[in-house]
């Protein structure tokens, strides 16, 4: 049986897949560290959600460095000195977990170096002939492996408190770094100070390209945070309510290759519209739903369009340039979409209610459509009024 043509790309695929994981790590980590800096290390609330934010944060800013770096150290050396950087902030962690002057820092270096090994494999990615499927590939093993990492820092933590739970991170983290530094750049790839001498085009395309893929997480992230609210308002147990979304976010793994292939075959253009509408709805319906059935269809569609999406965004941002140097940029602005989710979702609840969080998915739904057009190449717009 014949190989899916990805596959020509194997140590490619390992690095991506790994340098995501990292990415994912924080996002397990997030909803189980945030109940337990209250409990344990007697954070408030506030302080709890800066941070479980703060690898977010350092992911954005990462795309700042990014540039700079690529003009002097080979994906080997970035992998050698940001995996050891993000490794030492982990144990760091665990260490003076309740000392807020060592861990907020800590936690912002920790996302930094996963921001810069994601842009740097999504550089490479971008570059390749098939780099909408490989991003649908290796964002699929990303929540896959999340899965896995959630009951891992779930049961740490049961076990060890916070110390438990930074360990387990460190575990993680030191684990994909070494498959990290397996990975062999072909010698026929342009040199990282050539791409540097390219300069970055910036016009009202990539950037509403990034707008749109940041507020696109962002919004989908909305109802995310506050799902276990709506679940347990309609009576449904942690246990039950735990077990099911753990399974659909498994099990929405498969529409990140899905979203890549879809991307691949028939552009970026209409999988995004349609992702867009589904998730916008997908939110609305289940925030405001009246039954336990209505809250668990209506879950389906909108973490599936997340899912779904993510790998077209960044294809669609390696479209952008012929040296994927926005899709570097882009790659880590994308992921930090989850920080401003938590942080916005809070605000609209304590000014609000939690009812508003399907108002305003909806609406940065309707804005991402309109970021669309903006969004698309002169080919596809002249395709699109020949459609109509």
């Amino acid at each position: 049986m014949k190989l899916p043509r990805i596959f020509q790309y194997t140590g490619l695929l390992v690095v991506g897949a790994s340098a995501y994981s990292m990415s994912t790590l924080f996002s397990a980590m997030k909803p189980i560290l945030l109940t337990r800096f209250v409990e344990q290390a007697g954070f408030s609330p506030s302080l709890a959600g800066l941070a479980v934010a703060m690898p977010f944060v350092g992911i954005a800013f990462a795309s700042l460095l990014l540039r700079y770096v690529f003009g002097h150290l080979t994906l080997k050396k970035l992998v050698w000195i940001f995996g050891g950087i993000l490794i030492a902030a982990e144990l760091l962690s665990a260490s003076y977990f309740n000392h807020r002057s060592l861990l907020l820092p800590a936690q912002l270096a920790g996302g930094i170096s996963v921001g810069v090994l994601m842009g740097a494999t999504s550089k490479i990615i971008a570059t390749t002939s098939f780099a909408d499927e490989i991003f649908g590939f290796v964002d699929m093993m990303a929540v896959f492996f999340m899965s896995f990492m959630i009951a891992g820092i779930g049961a740490c933590i049961g076990m060890y408190g916070l110390q438990g739970g930074y360990l387990f991170a460190a575990a993680v983290a030191t684990l994909f770094t070494a498959f990290m530094t397996r990975y062999q750049e072909p010698a026929s790839r342009k040199s990282t100070e050539e791409t540097l001498l390219v300069p970055l085009k910036i016009g009202v395309r990539p950037v509403a390209v990034v707008l749109m893929g940041m507020l696109f997480v962002t919004s989908s992230g909305l109802g995310f945070a506050y799902m276990f609210t709506v679940a347990l308002d309609l009576g449904m147990q942690y246990a039950s309510a735990g077990s099911f979304i753990g399974i659909l976010v498994l099990v929405s793994a498969l529409a990140c290759q899905l979203g890549g292939w879809c991307s691949g075959r028939f552009g970026p253009l209409r999988p995004l519209a349609a992702a867009f509408i589904t998730c916008g709805f997908g939110w609305y319906v289940a925030i405001n739903a009246n039954s336990q059935l209505l809250f668990m269809v209506a879950l389906v569609p909108a973490i599936f369009s997340l899912q779904f999406n993510f790998p077209i965004l960044l294809a669609l941002s390696g479209s952008l340039d012929s040296d994927g140097q926005w899709a570097a940029i882009a790659t880590p602005l994308l992921v930090s979409g989850f920080a401003w989710a938590a942080i916005s979702a809070g605000a609209i609840v304590e000014h609000w209610n939690v009812a508003m969080l399907g108002t305003a998915t909806l609406l940065g739904m309707t804005i991402c459509l309109a970021l669309l057009f903006l969004a698309r190449t002169p080919n596809q717009s002249h395709q699109a009024a020949s459609i109509t």
